[in-house]
């Protein structure tokens, strides 16, 4: 539903936001950032919008009124009015640290980005992007202007990782505009500053959210909540975790109640499943809806992370695709070393 082949880089301003909480500086600057030349805006058109391939959509929110979320405010008058954009970064860098207060939060540099020729459902539409940088990478440079050669050392951003960015599509302003979120740190505390205090932003109740939701609460139930309910071992886990995947590749509409007796089948595990979903549910703050029409684009983004691999130390990986019952777990009391009996047919190449 986006398409940012033909985008550009019309503005952009860089500030410095440190932690506030730990009283590092806030460096506002007072300038947009020369022209690029088209090496260059090619590079960072790269690395500002490569992580935002998938159509996981966002809007700007409230608990009591939209009108209230700082963020947006900053945006939505950006976009009407088209008022200073030096004057609206800076706001948005201010607000930014303001919400920069937890011990563990990295400082970086903050980009606020003016993108023309951006596509949002069709049509073509300007876009705001915010970026942050927090992780610097080493680098080497060797100087050939020496008979010998000789390297110098030093600190730069990777422009291959983005660790945290937003793009505002100019599309359903009154509805708290469309958003795209990525965050290269998703777990902690401290990783929700940015989703949550700085862009007070709530996901959209799409196929693509439903799926996705919906998916990484069965992996979590499968690999965390499961084995402390049930006397399960890592290799029934994987079989389940292939199950789940096998079930989301097959069907066009996901079903709680198709899910159950198909993936997990148990009375007693199926009641587990449907209380834990509740929980998960209200922790995360989502809706999990028991019947919907799958995403493909989520299944195919999400499938990656039902692992079907038993890790043995450092020497062996195991890649279990079908029966768990061809596999039995032990202990060797003369070694005191665990093992695994794999019971097979053929060998294939």
């Amino acid at each position: 539903m986006h398409d940012f082949s033909a985008a550009h880089i019309k503005k952009m301003v860089i500030h410095y936001v440190g932690n506030k909480a730990n009283e590092e500086r806030l460096t506002i600057s007072e300038h947009h950032v020369r022209t690029l030349q088209v090496e260059e805006e090619d590079k960072l058109l790269k690395y500002f919008l490569k992580p935002f391939q998938e159509d996981d959509y966002y809007s700007f929110d409230h608990h009591s009124d939209l009108e209230l979320n700082e963020t947006y405010s900053y945006i939505h008058e950006l976009f009407l009015t088209s008022i200073n954009f030096i004057e609206a970064s800076q706001r948005l860098a201010r607000h930014l640290y303001a919400n920069s207060n937890h011990p563990r939060i990295k400082g970086g540099e903050f980009y606020v980005v003016h993108f023309g020729e951006t596509v949002f459902e069709g049509e073509l539409v300007e876009a705001v992007g915010l970026f942050k940088s927090e992780k610097k990478s080493h680098f080497m440079h060797v100087d050939p202007s020496h008979e010998n050669f000789d390297v110098s050392f030093n600190q730069g951003i990777d422009l291959k990782k983005l660790d945290k960015g937003c793009i505002i599509f100019n599309s359903y302003g009154e509805e708290g505009y469309r958003l795209l979120i990525h965050d290269a740190l998703s777990k902690g505390d401290e990783a929700r500053y940015w989703k949550d205090e700085f862009l007070g932003a709530a996901n959209l109740s799409t196929s693509y959210s439903m799926t996705k939701n919906y998916m990484n609460m069965c992996r979590s139930f499968v690999t965390e909540e499961l084995p402390t309910n049930f006397e399960v071992d890592r290799a029934t886990q994987i079989q389940m975790l292939n199950r789940s995947s096998g079930y989301f590749t097959e069907q066009d509409e996901i079903s709680t109640e198709t899910f159950a007796s198909e993936v997990l089948e148990a009375p007693e595990v199926i009641d587990t499943f449907n209380a834990y979903k509740e929980r998960y549910a209200e922790e995360n703050k989502i809706e999990i809806e028991d019947h919907f029409d799958k995403s493909k684009q989520a299944v195919r983004s999400g499938k990656k992370f039902f692992k079907s691999v038993l890790k043995l130390d450092k020497n062996f990986h195991i890649y279990v695709h079908g029966n768990p019952d061809r596999i039995e777990q032990g202990f060797d009391d003369a070694r005191g070393l665990k093992f695994y009996k794999v019971y097979y047919e053929e060998e294939r190449d």
